[in-house]
C-alpha cells in the first residue's frame, strides 16, 4: 500500500489495553465488555493504534468495525483481508 490503511480489531476488553500506547486519547474503562482497537498501518509498513473504543454494546462495535478494509472479529472469529474476503481464524 503506497499511502497505508486503517484497520481494526473487536476483542474482549482485558487489563492489559489500559497500558497500550494510543495517537489520541482513550482512556481506558474497565466496565466495559468489548474493545475496538483502531489501528494505521503506515507506508513504511509500521503500525500503531490510534484509539480504542470501548463498550458493551458488542454490535455497534461489530458495526464501527465493519467500515474498515480490514478488520479481525475476536469475538466472533472471523477477519476480513484487505481484498475483501471475510473467513475464520
Amino acid at each position: 500500500m503506497e499511502n497505508g490503511y486503517n484497520y481494526a480489531i473487536l476483542c474482549p476488553n482485558r487489563p492489559d489495553l489500559a497500558w497500550e500506547s494510543t495517537l489520541l486519547s482513550s482512556k481506558y474503562l474497565k466496565s466495559k465488555k468489548y474493545a475496538l482497537i483502531h489501528k494505521t498501518v503506515y507506508k513504511d509498513h509500521s503500525e500503531g493504534i490510534t484509539f480504542i473504543t470501548y463498550s458493551n454494546d458488542l454490535q455497534a462495535l461489530a458495526n464501527d468495525m465493519k467500515q474498515y478494509i480490514s478488520w479481525y472479529d475476536q469475538v466472533s472469529g472471523f477477519k476480513k483481508d484487505i481484498q475483501g474476503n471475510i473467513s475464520e481464524y
